[in-house]
């Protein structure tokens, strides 16, 4: 894979990386416990979401389509919702199963892109799955934000553990058809797959799921 530096500057790609970023103020405003940071922190929590569709779009509409921006976009969404699940444990009392499994997900995906890009010398396009459980949390996110402890609140969180195990379903699909070819390999893989996901179940199971 080859990257021209001045990718960086692409508005596509600033705009992933601005989700970055804006992770420092929107921090901030979450530690703060006053009407104006609510508010605040409300705005700036749609601005990034919108961030997320916005890069695709401009990225399209501007042919500035490249394998930085590929590797870019996911590897962004991925440190922002994790930081901000992990913030929102602390000061919104968020699910911590829902944030083991994600990272845990997030994980298996940046291990496949990586064997991938090395196999086949390019990056590996998020899948449709992907992008729907990565809407569906930012939305169980902004939930948190407004701290809307009610079943709107429950119902999302619900459908967030589903779409992450769906899009790792498919992720773990797409690894399997494009590093193994024998049978033993795969059922290997599998079975390791598994076994892991298993212990990461059983380690959650003691916390509060929703």
């Amino acid at each position: 894979m080859k990257i021209n530096f001045k990718e960086f500057f692409y508005l596509s790609n600033l705009l992933s990386l601005s989700r970055i970023f804006l992770l420092f103020p929107w921090a901030y405003l979450l530690s703060l416990n006053t009407t104006l940071s609510y508010y605040l922190l409300i705005i700036l929590s749609i601005i990034m979401i919108l961030t997320d569709s916005l890069d695709g779009y401009f990225a399209r509409k501007l042919n500035q389509i490249t394998d930085l921006g590929i590797v870019l976009d996911p590897i962004a969404d991925k440190l922002a919702m994790a930081a901000g699940m992990i913030l929102l444990i602390i000061y919104r009392d968020f699910p911590l199963p829902l944030v083991i499994l994600l990272v845990y997900r997030d994980i298996m995906i940046v291990l496949i892109g990586w064997l991938a890009l090395r196999k086949l010398q390019k990056p590996v396009m998020a899948n449709f799955m992907g992008k729907i459980n990565t809407t569906v949390i930012s939305i169980t996110i902004l939930l948190a934000v407004i701290n809307l402890r009610q079943e709107i609140f429950t119902l999302f969180v619900l459908v967030s553990y589903l779409t992450i195990v769906l899009s790792g379903v498919s992720y773990a699909r797409t690894a399997e058809q494009i590093l193994f070819k024998t049978i033993p390999a795969k059922i290997i893989y599998y079975l390791v797959l598994a076994v892991v996901s298993a212990g990461v179940i059983l380690f959650c199971l003691p916390y509060q799921w929703i």
